[in-house]
């Protein structure tokens, strides 16, 4: 008598990330960048946005330059692909705040070169791979006041997590302690969190949520939301 096959687990989708109106130069470094760690990178010519209605993917990268706004719309009004990660691609003249409703989570500076392709692929397989155990920090640029006793500065931050963010400075300033953080989550009004610098390395500054902030509990909804968790 025989025995019955054996069935074989199903392979997991392999995430996809859309390259969308890149040079062929820099669509191949983020390929093979990608490539490296599991990630399928689809390049994309004219019909990404259509293609959104029909197609899931898991992350876009898109030049931040005066037509992004279009690609960048479409994706987070989309039913089925609102929640993937985008990367942004920073000419050296454009200012990234200008893009803060749309909650970029990275960027990777242009001209791409295999390095920071890699170590951008990297940092974010967590996500794409939906492996959100490992994730404590969101990626995310949005644009930060700061208002303190010393002065009131502005930045953009480069992650978030339920305890605290990171902020690139507009300008390397001195900050004291205790500040008063405002900014807006995507989807989300304004809010405002007091928080302390914990480290600063020249213009990037890590601040920590005051505990007993009400907002900081608004912070985690979103990061859930996010991620999907809620």
């Amino acid at each position: 008598m025989s025995s019955a096959p054996v069935p074989r687990p199903r392979s997991k989708a392999v995430p996809r990330v859309a390259l969308v109106q890149l040079d062929a130069s820099t669509a191949e470094t983020l390929t093979k960048a990608f490539a490296q760690c599991g990630v399928e990178a689809v390049p994309f010519a004219e019909d990404f946005a259509q293609r959104l209605g029909i197609e899931q993917f898991q992350g876009c990268v898109v030049r931040l330059d005066d037509h992004a706004s279009t690609v960048l719309e479409a994706v987070r009004s989309s039913r089925s692909n609102h929640r993937m990660i985008l990367y942004g691609i920073l000419p050296r003249d454009i200012d990234v705040r200008r893009f803060s409703r749309y909650g970029i989570n990275t960027l990777i500076n242009s001209p791409v070169g295999r390095s920071d392709a890699l170590n951008v692929a990297r940092s974010t397989c967590s996500l794409l791979l939906n492996e959100l155990r490992r994730y404590v920090r969101i990626p995310l640029v949005i644009e930060v006041a700061i208002h303190s006793p010393l002065g009131s500065f502005s930045g953009s931050s480069r992650e978030i997590s339920g305890g605290g963010m990171s902020v690139q400075l507009a300008r390397q300033a001195a900050l004291s302690d205790k500040l008063r953080l405002t900014f807006t989550l995507p989807e989300k009004p304004a809010l405002s969190i007091e928080g302390a610098v914990c480290w600063q390395k020249s213009s990037l500054v890590g601040f920590q949520f005051q505990d007993s902030d009400p907002a900081r509990q608004l912070v985690r909804q979103w990061i859930n939301s996010f991620l999907g968790l809620d």
